[in-house]
C-alpha cells in the first residue's frame, strides 16, 4: 500500500495519469459527438424514409387514379363512337323523311291543280312530276268539265 502511495505521489506519474484521464475524456467526448451525430443522422435517414414512402403512396394513387381517368376516357370513346353512329342513322333517316314528305307535297299540289282544272303540262311544270304521273292525277283527280 505504501508503495501506491508513493506512486500516486510520483509527480510523473501524476503526469502520466493525468495525460491517460485527459485522453479518456478526450475519447468519451469523442465518441460522445460521433453517438449523437449518428444519431441525427439516423433521425435524418429515417424522415427520409418516410418521405420516400409518402412518395411512393402518392405515386400509387396517382397512377390509380390515372387508370381510373384512362377508364373513363375509354368509355367517353365508345359513347361517342355510339352518338356519332346515332347521328349518321338520324341524318341518313332525317334525309329519307324530308325526301318522302317533299314527294308527298308535290303529289298533294298536283292533286290541288288538277281539282282547280289544270293540265297535265301545267301540273309537271309546277312540280316537276313526270308526264305520265301528272296524266294520272289529272285523269283521276281532274274537274269532270275536262
Amino acid at each position: 500500500m505504501a508503495y501506491l502511495t508513493e506512486f500516486l505521489h510520483n509527480p510523473v506519474t501524476m503526469t502520466i495519469a493525468a495525460g491517460v484521464f485527459v485522453l479518456v475524456l478526450l475519447t468519451a467526448l469523442v465518441f460522445g459527438v460521433l453517438l449523437a451525430r449518428q444519431r441525427r443522422s439516423l433521425e435524418q435517414l429515417q424522415d427520409i424514409s418516410n418521405s420516400l414512402s409518402h412518395l411512393q403512396e402518392s405515386f400509387v394513387r396517382t397512377n390509380l387514379n390515372l387508370e381510373s381517368v384512362a377508364n373513363r376516357l375509354q368509355n367517353i370513346e365508345s359513347q361517342y363512337t355510339e352518338f356519332s353512329e346515332n347521328y349518321e342513322h338520324s341524318k341518313v333517316e332525317l334525309a329519307r323523311l324530308a325526301e318522302a314528305m317533299g314527294g308527298e307535297n308535290q303529289l298533294t299540289k298536283a292533286i290541288d291543280l288538277a281539282r282547280g282544272g289544270a293540265s297535265a303540262e301545267e301540273i309537271t311544270l309546277a312540280t316537276g312530276l313526270g308526264e305520265d304521273e301528272a296524266s294520272a292525277i289529272v285523269k283521276f283527280h281532274g274537274s269532270p268539265k275536262r
